[in-house]
């Protein structure tokens, strides 16, 4: 059986390059043999140029994200078209994020209004293209089905796979080196407005030291810079005008992969406010250094149901007081057990084993 799996290409986009190539190594020790293919986010023909090569394989699988392609996202219609009438039996297509039609975009009506037909033909056709479509939470399905109109049959949820066998330094020696000491509450990863970073740093004085912002602000898997600098300033001035120095730090720059896990073994909880209904790679991050994470969002709720591992903030101002209760020494413990039992529970090999699973299903 021979399987491509379809992703960026880890000079052009971060997150899921990394994430998928952890995977497809994974699924290889499970004895399953999977040819990565990648491109240039943002740059379509880089994609296009291996299409020649698909109709070889018994099973594609794509990792796909709203306009990773560029162009608005409209070269996912030809390539995804292609795959519906060659491959449709033995296609799979990974959303990493399901948009909601009621969802608020800081847009013009006419700009919203573009976006939101925009997303609803290409889910649609997403659907009619792929034999299964991959989600990682419930929520996503559910948008899925009842915005959409996608059969539930056709719609698998498997969480984003976690990490497994880190290896970096501990807590106390990642504070000293890093310069931290006291409770660390981190919030890392690409900065834009619907990742929330201001709903925690307007709320400074409350929830106390060490607010840590980690973040690189010139990120290239972002297909919009300004928005990242913009919001970035938005967040010092915050911060500057009321006099909130001494509790927020700003750690700015590009992040090397053991310096990552470096910030996340610093931190005490993981903070992950975020608007709307976006995914999140962090928390699975979180989980694979079994640290708790306070968030908000419509993607966490589905994981409050079955673990205890996360706290949910159903208004911006239950931050504060949701941060203290987790600290408690009682409340700590027990959600350090749950964030251990979703890795055991949600590894790379456990996640793994049903892709093998999926993909042999497929190609029978």
């Amino acid at each position: 059986m021979k399987i491509a799996m379809i992703y960026p290409d880890y000079s052009s986009e971060k997150g899921i390059s990394k994430y998928s190539s952890e995977l497809v190594t994974n699924i290889r020790k499970q004895g399953m043999e999977v040819e990565d293919i990648n491109f240039i986010q943002g740059k379509p023909l880089s994609l296009f140029k291996h299409i020649h090569k698909l109709l070889d394989y018994d099973v594609i699988h794509i990792q796909h994200e709203y306009n990773m392609l560029g162009w608005y996202g409209l070269p996912y219609f030809f390539f995804l078209g292609f795959l519906g009438l060659f491959k449709k039996r033995g296609s799979i297509v990974t959303m990493h994020t399901v948009l909601s039609q009621k969802e608020n975009f800081k847009s013009g009506k006419l700009k919203t209004f573009l976006r939101k037909i925009l997303y609803k033909i290409q889910n649609r056709w997403i659907s009619w293209t792929s034999a299964k479509i991959i989600v990682h939470a419930k929520s996503f399905k559910k948008i899925l089905t009842e915005e959409y109109n996608i059969p539930s049959k056709k719609i698998i949820v498997l969480p984003h796979a976690i990490i497994e066998d880190i290896k970096t330094v501990s807590k106390v020696q990642a504070r000293k080196e890093l310069n931290l000491d006291g409770n660390v509450y981190l919030l890392i990863g690409t900065m834009i407005p619907d990742h929330g970073h201001d709903i925690i740093t307007k709320q400074s004085s409350d929830i106390g030291k060490t607010i840590l912002v980690v973040t690189n602000p010139s990120a290239v898997n972002d297909r919009n810079e300004s928005k990242i600098t913009n919001f970035l300033e938005l967040n010092k001035k915050i911060v500057r005008d009321n006099n909130f120095e001494k509790l927020v730090r700003f750690d700015l720059g590009f992040i090397p992969y053991e310096k990552w896990w470096k910030y996340f073994s610093a931190a005490d909880l993981i903070l992950l406010p975020y608007r709307g209904g976006i995914g999140s790679g962090i928390f699975a991050d979180a989980m694979a250094m079994k640290k708790p994470v306070i968030a908000s969002g419509k993607y966490f709720k589905g994981f409050t149901k079955d673990y205890g591992c996360i706290k949910i903030a159903k208004q911006d101002k239950d931050f504060p007081v949701l941060i203290k209760d987790a600290m408690k020494i009682k409340n700590y413990k027990k959600m350090i057990k749950e964030c251990e039992r979703y890795f055991s529970e949600n590894g790379l090999t456990s996640v793994s084993k049903k892709y093998k699973k999926l993909y042999t299903s497929l190609s029978k």
